[in-house]
């Protein structure tokens, strides 16, 4: 028994490490189109997309970051409310409403969830 216990302690380890992923649908590569079309690398930095924004912030890794916009939780849902309309988060938000249709939002979250 005793030559076992660090086996079980890495599995401990191993499984209370263990976080679920988070269940994202959506086409990736539609979102990365649509990033590029609604121009959202004018005020960000997104990976895999030309552009050189200055103005928000960077959103590489923002699929491993805990909240989104300041203060809201990071979820795939919570991401496609915030992309739809991200002055319900904040009504001073300088992100702009792009009018971004809910199956685009979706996309979007899809391949914004790709920058781990």
């Amino acid at each position: 028994m005793k030559r076992y216990l660090p086996l079980i302690a890495l599995t401990l380890v191993i499984a209370c490490n263990k976080q679920e992923k988070p269940v994202v649908a959506g086409d990736a590569n539609h979102g990365k189109q649509l990033i590029d079309q609604y121009g959202c690398t004018a005020c960000h930095v997104i990976p895999g997309i030309t552009g050189k924004g200055m103005v928000g912030p960077s959103l590489d890794h923002i699929a491993t970051r805990q909240i989104i916009a300041v203060s809201i939780p990071n979820s795939p849902q919570n991401m496609q409310v915030y992309i739809q309309n991200p002055q319900m988060a904040n009504p001073q938000n300088v992100m702009p409403n792009l009018g971004v249709k809910p199956d685009e939002a979706r996309d979007i979250t899809a391949y914004l969830y790709t920058l781990k």
